[in-house]
């Protein structure tokens, strides 16, 4: 990390102190400290022609607070991640999306934030958490964004948010660019997508209203993702009331997106209509979901979705995305189904997710394969006494008709400690 970045700590770290020694009660005093310790362990096996891959690391992160004065408080934290040298020497056989190619050191956040019950405001490097920007945080290190940040509770169960970001950090980067996951190369935003490789993005802007009251449910958002598309978002979620062993809940989704400036993907047209239903049980729950994104010949991936922070992640919002891709991934039309099913056992020490999903696709010169699926176990162990904090968690996924790969394999042994 060069001197640039270390600049503006040490003179927020200063101002921290200065500050404290005259607050008495102050930003030190107040100095929370918490984060979490990750080693990782993921490989891909491939039936088609493509070599198999894995990647091992070792890392975390530590996050600093300080405390609040007038409302007035600073964060930072700092990430790192570290192969030790047990990665193949080839790129080709190293899995890229754990954590890159090379050590990563860096503070993906360093703000100033000013917070009261009712208001919210953050500037510097922070994560977020939206519904199409957000911290797609299942690898060594999430994304993160620069950028301003608001939040309003005007009344109970009511939020309203904006922001408006400039830079993007990827998880396998150590540093902010202009960028976004549509620039991914093989090496630089790894995981993400190469349709305008090398290209620098202006950001985004987005607002949105969640409300919450009992049993309902409620967002609404907008998006600019400057000179690539315009999106509006809908969900909304019921739990029926019921007295019994189980209770029914219903869900629904609608995107709508068109093209924004200077249109760097070309026209988009895009239109999403999803639906889910399900019961729940205490933690324990079972749902099915559907999601249509109808075709539109000439737009950007047959009328598929312009996600700039989630492409290729397979981190975004809609009901039938799973651990290896979801529609927004394949850049293409269609409709999928998803059943889901997640419980808990041995007093919530182990954790079970299982799902299947079916994609039916739409042919194009980009995508060649009319029928995917995928299937994905996740369990995770909780341990409790002195080793609280530390969790055992393995995610498979088994994917069937990916194009170029055939069927694809994926382990993720994942070890965390979080305090």
């Amino acid at each position: 990390m060069g001197k640039r970045r270390l600049a503006p700590l040490g003179a927020l770290l200063l101002s921290t102190a200065m500050t404290a020694a005259h607050a008495g009660q102050g930003f030190l005093t107040g100095l929370k400290v918490n984060g979490d310790a990750r080693l990782y362990d993921f490989t891909r096996h491939y039936t088609g022609p493509v070599a198999g891959q894995s990647a091992f690391s070792l890392g975390g992160g530590i996050n600093l607070m300080s405390g609040s004065v007038s409302g007035f408080s600073f964060g930072a934290t700092f990430y790192t991640a570290h192969p030790l040298g047990l990665n193949a020497r080839d790129h080709a056989l190293v899995d890229g999306t754990l954590a890159g190619f090379n050590d990563i050191n860096t503070f993906g956040q360093a703000f100033v934030q000013y917070h009261t019950r009712r208001v919210l405001v953050r500037a510097g490097d922070q994560l977020i958490s939206t519904p199409w920007i957000n911290a797609s945080d299942s690898r060594m290190i999430p994304a993160t964004y620069q950028g301003l940040f608001a939040a309003v509770k005007p009344v109970k169960g009511l939020t309203i948010d904006a922001l408006r970001i400039t830079r993007f950090k990827s998880r396998t980067s150590d540093n902010f660019s202009q960028t976004d996951l549509y620039n991914a190369t093989s090496t630089f935003n790894i995981g993400g997508t190469s349709v305008l490789p090398g290209r620098t993005e202006p950001g985004a802007a987005a607002v949105g209203a969640d409300y919450q009251r009992h049993a309902f449910k409620a967002a609404v958002w907008g998006y600019d993702f400057y000179n690539l598309a315009k999106m509006g978002d809908a969900q909304v979620a019921y739990t029926f009331p019921v007295r019994g062993f189980v209770q029914p809940f219903i869900g629904g989704q609608y995107v709508r997106e068109t093209a924004s400036g200077a249109q760097n993907l070309g026209p988009v047209d895009s239109t999403v209509y999803g639906a889910v239903v399900g019961v729940r049980h205490h933690s324990d729950e079972l749902s099915i979901g559907y999601d249509n994104i109808p075709a539109h010949p000439g737009a950007f991936g047959n009328g598929d979705v312009v996600s700039p922070y989630t492409t290729g992640y397979a981190t975004d919002p809609l009901y039938t995305t799973s651990m290896i891709q979801g529609m927004v991934d394949r850049e293409t039309s269609g409709h999928a189904f998803k059943v889901s099913a997640t419980t808990f056992l041995w007093r919530h020490r182990i954790r079970l997710i299982a799902s299947f999903a079916d994609y039916f696709n739409t042919l194009t010169p980009t995508y060649s394969s009319a029928r995917t699926n995928e299937t994905d176990l996740d369990l995770t162990y909780f341990l409790g006494g002195a080793l609280k904090g530390l969790s055992l968690r393995d995610r498979l996924g088994i994917a069937h008709n990916i194009p170029v790969v055939h069927q694809f394999i994926y382990n993720r042994v994942m070890v965390e400690y979080d305090f």
